[in-house]
């Protein structure tokens, strides 16, 4: 029976019946009902609802099929459009005719009364980034982070001297400082045989600190990924030219260092030529003045200078000439009848120093070591430190086998 039939029974059976029923049987009746109606209303639902779910899932799977299947189809006219049919690319010419071929009828009852006529091209034209794209440069950019080269490929002074190290603050060395006498032939009989002697003295060489220290933003290093190898490759670049510096003049504190420069010798040979006196320098007075115990092997120059030399023209033809087998300059490097050149901004230009590298000795207490620093101070501002620091010091055992002189031409 459904629930209408029910619910009219149950009227009807009160109605009827009104006189003779309790108070309690009419609730009691009423209750039933109520409780009979909902379980099939919940029933009717549920029926309801999982009929119209299968209904909905049929239609889905039915339409889904339907769908993949055109997919499909458009998938391969697709490639097919692709493999056998080449792009259309029509001209401007084209597009022309196209449209006047359009508007053959507006074009020929077209009157001078007539509004004006608009033909509207209706091809798509070229793209290009300053119409279609114009804030295309983050996209389009390649940026290279690397500003500089890292400088460990590079030659420095010190690459040129033999190296030595130590564990203390200073180095005492013995230093040459000439002598008497030299050997000769010598006769039976004659007398004594020829006596010389050599004088020597005590010299201290202090350990020197060479430093540097940058101070920069955390939030530059965040930001910038490129920054702090292009830091470490400036602060090593400036400590090596301060090196440079150390090599060539040493310092002049409460213990000073001498530098190549503080002890050379100045030039004294007749060539006026820059290339005739460096390699006079070298192989001629070096040998002479330290009774042939020390020979040049090496020159320094500032690097205009070692360019000027490597250019060096003709007065007269204007061509290079460089001495055959004396002078040559490939690749950016300079040599000079067989002498190791270093060029470096640190020494003065129009000058040189010839010497004998085994002469010298660079001592390293401390290798160049970088360290970055985020103390107390610097974190409360958000910054961080970077030192570079080494501490090095300078023997030179002889100081007649370091010449100096100036490569200028001297007026007549």
């Amino acid at each position: 029976m459904e629930l209408k039939e029910q619910l009219e029974a149950l009227k009807n059976d009160l109605s009827n019946n009104f006189e003779t029923k309790s108070k309690l049987d009419i609730q009691n009746a009423i209750e039933a009902f109520e409780t009979k109606s909902k379980e099939v209303i919940e029933k009717d639902m549920k029926a309801y609802f999982e009929k119209e779910a299968e209904a909905l899932k049929a239609d889905f799977q039915t339409k889904s099929v339907t769908m993949q299947d055109h997919l499909d189809k458009l998938d391969i006219r697709l490639k097919q459009a692709q493999g056998n049919a080449p792009l259309e690319v029509k001209t401007f010419n084209q597009i022309i005719a196209e449209v006047i071929k359009e508007n053959a009828e507006a074009i020929q009852g077209f009157r001078k009364s007539s509004p004006d006529l608009v033909l509207e091209l209706k091809a798509v034209g070229d793209m290009s980034i300053a119409a279609n794209f114009p804030g295309s440069t983050p996209w389009n950019q390649d940026v290279r982070e690397m500003m500089i080269p890292k400088p460990y490929d590079r030659v420095w002074l010190s690459d040129y001297l033999p190296q030595g190290s130590t564990t203390k603050g200073s180095v005492i060395y013995p230093k040459q400082n000439g002598g008497e006498g030299a050997a000769a032939t010598w006769v039976s009989g004659s007398g004594n045989k020829p006596q010389m002697d050599y004088d020597l003295t005590t010299q201290s060489a202090f350990v020197k600190w060479i430093a540097g220290t940058v101070t920069v933003d955390r939030e530059m290093l965040d930001d910038l990924e490129f920054m702090t190898s292009y830091i470490q490759s400036q602060m090593l670049i400036s400590l090596k030219v301060a090196e440079n510096d150390f090599i060539l003049n040493g310092t002049a504190d409460t213990n000073p260092v001498q530098g190549l420069l503080d002890v050379a010798t100045a030039y004294d040979g007749t060539f006026t030529a820059a290339v005739d006196k460096i390699v006079d320098a070298a192989y001629g007075q070096i040998p002479e003045d330290t009774f042939e115990f020390y020979q040049g092997n090496t020159a320094i120059l500032n690097v205009r200078d070692g360019v000027k030399i490597g250019l060096n023209k003709a007065e007269g033809s204007g061509e290079y000439d460089l001495p055959p087998g004396t002078v040559a300059f490939e690749n950016g490097r300079l040599r000079v009848a067989g002498l190791n050149i270093a060029t470096t901004t640190q020494l003065g230009a129009d000058n040189f120093l010839a010497f004998d590298r085994t002469a010298t000795l660079l001592i390293n207490r401390l290798a160049p070591e970088l360290r970055m620093f985020e103390d107390a101070t610097l974190a409360k501002q958000n910054k961080v430190m970077f030192r570079i620091e080494e501490r090095i010091t300078l023997a030179i055992f002889n100081n007649a086998a370091v010449v100096k002189g100036s490569l200028a031409t001297p007026s007549v």
